[in-house]
């Protein structure tokens, strides 16, 4: 007969406990994962997600084709049969069990979106699929078929909850669900062997173990947190002395008008930008491809506010997730910690707001390593969902988390994705914007992932605090003809925009998208 429990891994912190009659695997969350459930409330939404636009071909892609190919490859991708089960009265964290009702056509649904079936009419409808929370008796996801866009397109939103896998698992799983060849037959991935593929079920026993094993080393557990969150903040003091940048681990962003407490609503915005460019101001300057990611969201985010006459004096400050997943690491739960950095976006010039942030994302990497040689628990380890839910939800509804000085005023995440031209049922990806958690007390949240030739960001706001973030959108635009132009550097390289109708090239929801302001464009084959 079997232990009851065994330590499977200890980077992802995930207890793997074993059946004592059958042997069958069952899995509890990780305390990360415990801490994205226990973190969410009617308005502070846990789901991320991604809004891919596809040119079906000859033969069309609707709903039961979405469903089919869903259908097919759900064995690539046996997490998404999986369903939360709550530990009793929340007193442990939960575990994945198998869903045995599980029904592919209770997750993937369609909708149309209004004419003309622009990227604005498509980002109200996406924004109003991300706005409504999960349904936790299921497994955590849905799909959606949105039809009706210009030129014959349809859209594909897809939406999981973070607790499900985090956003470099879910950018790999897009592998299970998508190919290629447009004719394609089988997933590029291998189908995962029987124990990987099911989470099992939880017995008496293993609920008594686990309640048992949390409670009788409780006093231990939050004495060693307490040791351990200690030894951090000495950490945090030697990587400051060290070169480390303090702001890096304590964030003061200013408050702006997207810093208040969050609604239930939700909106997406979106662009594509020419990985050559970005690649361009990297090699002219000597900095990395992600400072100049943020150096752009910076610089639009500073003209947005310039614009409602709101810029704060004292720079804006940004979260940035980063992995911590090993190379050839492929399971799929959260795997991230974050830094925190300077978008200098109280200066002026755009080259020194560049070096600035270069030289501040710098720090925040060195503050990095400092502070991973003293690594601590999740708090969602140590803590009973039951305290964690309630401890949220009570600071929650005195909005005092949006009236804190240490605050972040956005999140930038930049995931790696597809090199290759992708297909899904036969039609061609032409786009892909992600969108990730918005924050109480920060309305916005960038989400860049590197698609083939072309860097796509998603701009997920509450539109209760950012009411048209396609203004936002439009200054990005401006934030990289300014820089190109500024390094020296010939304008902005032409992409190809996905919802652009026959008759209405560049449009952006029927209306003519304002051009760059910059003296020419750059194509494959030089300046038009």
């Amino acid at each position: 007969m079997s232990r009851l429990y065994e330590w499977h891994s200890t980077e992802t912190n995930t207890f793997r406990f074993r059946n004592r009659l059958d042997e069958d695997i069952m899995r509890r969350l990780s305390g990360t994962d415990s801490l994205f459930l226990a973190a969410e409330t009617p308005s502070w939404h846990q789901h991320v997600g991604g809004l891919t636009i596809l040119e079906p071909g000859e033969s069309g892609l609707g709903y039961d084709d979405v469903v089919r190919l869903t259908r097919e490859r759900m064995e690539y991708a046996p997490k998404f049969r999986w369903k939360l089960k709550q530990a009793p009265f929340g007193l442990d964290r939960p575990v994945w069990v198998d869903d045995p009702d599980f029904d592919v056509r209770h997750h993937v649904h369609r909708i149309g979106v209004p004419s003309p079936g622009g990227a604005r009419e498509v980002g109200e409808v996406a924004g109003l699929l991300l706005g409504a929370q999960l349904d936790r008796n299921r497994p955590l996801w849905e799909v959606w078929l949105i039809e009706g866009l210009a030129g014959g397109r349809v859209a594909l939103l897809m939406k999981y909850h973070h607790c499900l896998l985090d956003g470099v698992a879910g950018a790999g799983l897009a592998t299970a669900m998508l190919d290629v060849e447009p004719d394609a037959t089988a997933p590029m991935v291998p189908k995962p062997s029987r124990e990987e593929s099911s989470a099992g079920d939880q017995g008496v026993l293993d609920v008594v173990g686990g309640l048992a094993n949390r409670w009788v080393k409780g006093p231990a557990t939050y004495a060693r947190y307490g040791f351990d969150v200690l030894s951090k903040a000495a950490a945090v003091l030697d990587g400051a002395r060290s070169g480390g940048s303090l702001a890096s681990a304590i964030p003061r962003g200013p408050s702006t008008p997207f810093n208040a407490s969050i609604g239930v609503r939700r909106q997406l915005a979106f662009a594509g930008i020419a990985f050559d460019d970005i690649r361009r101001i990297k090699e002219a300057h000597g900095v990395k491809i992600n400072d100049v990611v943020l150096a752009l969201c910076g610089t639009a985010l500073r003209t947005y506010l310039l614009a409602h006459d709101a810029l704060p004096d004292r720079s804006l400050v940004t979260g940035v997730p980063v992995s911590t997943r090993a190379e050839g690491d492929d399971t799929q739960d959260n795997q991230i910690t974050t830094v925190f950095v300077e978008l200098a976006t109280h200066l002026d010039d755009p080259i020194q707001r560049l070096k600035t942030v270069s030289e501040t994302a710098a720090g925040a990497k060195e503050m990095s390593k400092a502070m991973s040689a003293k690594q601590i628990q999740s708090l969602g380890e140590v803590a009973a969902p039951l305290i964690l839910g309630t401890a949220i939800r009570a600071i929650y509804s005195t909005e005092l988390i949006s009236r804190m000085p240490l605050r972040i005023n956005t999140l930038i995440s930049n995931v790696p994705g597809p090199p290759l031209q992708l297909y899904m049922g036969g039609a061609k990806v032409t786009g892909i914007y992600p969108s990730s958690v918005i924050l109480e007390g920060m309305g916005l949240n960038f989400t860049v992932l590197s698609n083939m030739e072309r860097m796509d960001f998603g701009l997920h706001v509450d539109p209760n605090l950012v009411p048209d973030p396609w203004e936002i959108i439009d200054a990005l635009d401006e934030a990289l003809a300014e820089l190109l132009a500024a390094s020296g550097l010939e304008g902005p390289t032409a992409v190809d925009d996905p919802f652009a109708a026959d008759e209405q090239p560049g449009g952006r929801g029927g209306e003519t998208q304002r051009p760059r302001p910059t003296a020419g464009r750059r194509t494959k084959s030089g300046v038009k």
